[in-house]
């Protein structure tokens, strides 16, 4: 019950309110039974006083004939008063003990021939006496007493004292339905704005108060509402806000990392947890992202310092990192709270810069060649070094060459720039593959006797139906085949296909001296060339396989390369393949 009333606005409420009423209603009980005694005394002493007076009057008028029998019989026929007489004060009279006992201001109001009132309250006894002087001047002093006890007037005292109680408690009743009717309704709005609160505090802010009246609480309960409105505002744009700013994170390919000032970790998006997860692996043997590696510590400490952005560039595990960190500070814009890191993989950007310095070194490499030769072969056809028409058609023909191998390199430069960007355009149709693999091994049937090379061709012995563009299928297994014959001094070569899970895998297979491990990564490169030292007279321009890996991509396949030093290396080139059943006409195919 006093938890209750503890926890219970309405109760703490409704009990002051009828503990108030209840004292009020007890004070002013009080207070009316004293006044209401008061008033008795007051009202039976005027009564008395009366009466002695008319006794007086009487007794001046009838003089010895009225005997005290016969006042006592009238008056206390009347007010039920005792009248006591004594005519003269004798020493053993109670008159004369009572007029002893008056007080200086009684006496002399006595002998003024005014009446004397005295109340008197005992154990037994409530008495209210009027003494009243009856003697005359030369006579001897005597004493009219009228006296009545207030044991008679118990009955109506009784009565207003239980009008009183039943005004108390009938006062205690109704207010203490007053009391709980007030207080509910001056609670009901708090109520309603704490479990608005409470509900706010759980989330929900669509939960408003009820308002009925305008007073305080009322504009307390509108000012509630608005505070609501505008705090699910604003937790809706913060949650908005927070999402356009997770999934920016999330979509970074950069490490985005924030810490507080021990280095502790509060936010990290997925590329930087990866990051932080091998960097704590690699340093610690354990996966713990809750706090910066040691390689990352040294410049927190930095920053912590100078309190100013850091830029640092670091190699991990073979990648390229630039990593960029600067102090968070609180509102107050003076406090530091943290730091920001961004860690950026900057390794694909080098091998790209590599890739455009390699690129235009073997461009003017390439094309540095044949000019210069061209220039020398021209220079002397210029200056008529010989006369001998033989000689001069043999160099005219190595300028030529020269100029066919210049106009390769460039085509192949066009051709494989509009690969990459997308501009080469395929024309797709519905082939037969195993034709064009007849068709290439013929080609190469000649090439093979003359290189003194075993050549195998195992085409499908029926119809391999796929939407390609053939002539550019047909430039990737000739540039396959070509390297395998310039890489293949002895030996045998195989340009074989076979159906597996509605795609073509063709095999070019050499014996020749093969590709080293380290140089397998390279070789769809441009400008690439396994070994120089090996090429023969007929050394392609490096772009081949790019182009040709390209082509396949373009193609929805792909390209696998397999080669060990003195076996050999098996070009692998993977194509869709059309339908089971033969399809019938050209199908749109989109570029």
């Amino acid at each position: 019950m006093i938890r209750l009333i503890r926890h219970s606005l309405v109760a703490k409420l409704w009990l002051t309110i009828v503990a108030m009423v209840f004292l009020v209603l007890v004070l002013l009980s009080l207070l009316q039974q004293q006044i209401f005694n008061n008033y008795v005394v007051q009202r039976e002493t005027d009564q008395l006083i009366t009466l002695a007076t008319n006794v007086q009057t009487l007794i001046m008028s009838q003089g010895p004939q009225l005997t005290q029998e016969l006042i006592e019989e009238i008056t206390a026929a009347v007010l039920q008063a005792d009248v006591e007489l004594s005519t003269p004060l004798t020493p053993n009279n109670q008159l004369k003990t009572a007029y002893d006992n008056f007080t200086a201001a009684q006496k002399a109001q006595f002998l003024a021939g005014k009446p004397v009132s005295i109340h008197s309250k005992s154990n037994d006894s409530d008495e209210v006496s009027v003494y009243l002087d009856l003697s005359t001047a030369g006579t001897q002093p005597s004493i009219l007493s009228v006296s009545q006890k207030m044991s008679v007037l118990d009955a109506p005292a009784h009565r207003m004292r239980s009008l009183i109680f039943f005004d108390t408690v009938l006062g205690v009743v109704l207010a203490t339905g007053l009391a709980f009717v007030v207080s509910k309704n001056l609670s009901r709005p708090l109520i309603e704005m704490n479990r608005a609160a409470e509900e706010m505090a759980r989330g929900n802010f669509e939960s408003r108060v009820e308002v009925v009246t305008n007073d305080e609480v009322g504009r307390l309960g509108n000012t509630f509402n608005t505070l609501a409105t505008e705090l699910a505002n604003t937790i809706e744009t913060l949650s908005v806000e927070r999402d356009q700013l997770s999934s920016i994170l999330a979509s970074l390919e950069d490490g985005v990392v924030a810490t507080d000032m021990d280095g502790q970790v509060t936010m990290a998006n997925p590329p930087a947890l990866r990051r932080l997860r091998s960097m704590s692996v690699a340093e610690q043997g354990v996966s713990d992202t809750r706090k910066l590696p040691d390689s990352l510590m040294q410049l927190f400490f930095h920053v912590s310092d100078v309190k100013e952005p850091t830029v640092q560039e670091a190699t991990w595990e073979g990648r390229h990192m630039v990593i960029t960190m600067l102090p968070l500070y609180e509102f107050d814009g003076t406090h530091m709270r943290g730091t920001l890191a961004v860690l950026r993989d900057v390794t694909e950007e080098h091998r790209l810069d590599r890739l455009r310095k390699d690129f235009v070194a073997n461009v003017s490499h390439e094309l540095r060649t044949p000019l210069s030769m061209m220039q020398g072969y021209a220079e002397a056809l210029l200056d008529d070094i010989s006369d001998d028409p033989t000689q001069r058609r043999e160099l005219t023909e190595i300028i030529y060459d020269e100029t066919l191998r210049m106009k390769r390199l460039v085509n192949d430069l066009l051709n494989l720039a509009q690969l990459e960007s997308g501009q080469f355009q395929m024309n797709r149709q519905l082939v037969d593959f195993a034709q064009i693999m007849r068709r290439i091994g013929r080609k190469f049937q000649a090439l093979a006797q003359d290189f003194g090379v075993v050549f195998e061709l195992d085409a499908p012995k029926e119809e391999l139906y796929m939407f390609a563009d053939a002539d550019r299928i047909e430039q990737v297994f000739t540039n396959l085949l070509d390297n395998a014959f310039r890489h293949t001094p002895e030996g045998s070569i195989t340009f074989a296909a076979d159906i597996r899970n509605r795609h073509a895998y063709v095999r070019v297979a050499d014996t020749g001296a093969g590709i080293s491990e380290e140089d397998l990564p390279f070789i769809f490169e441009r400008f690439y060339k396994a070994d120089k030292a090996r090429t023969r007279s007929r050394s392609g321009t490096g772009l081949g396989l790019a182009i040709a890996r390209h082509i396949v991509v373009e193609h929805g396949g792909d390209m696998l390369v397999e080669s060990k030093i003195g076996v050999g290396t098996t070009f692998t080139v993977v194509l869709p393949v059309a339908p089971e059943e033969k399809p019938t006409g050209q199908l749109p195919i989109k570029e």
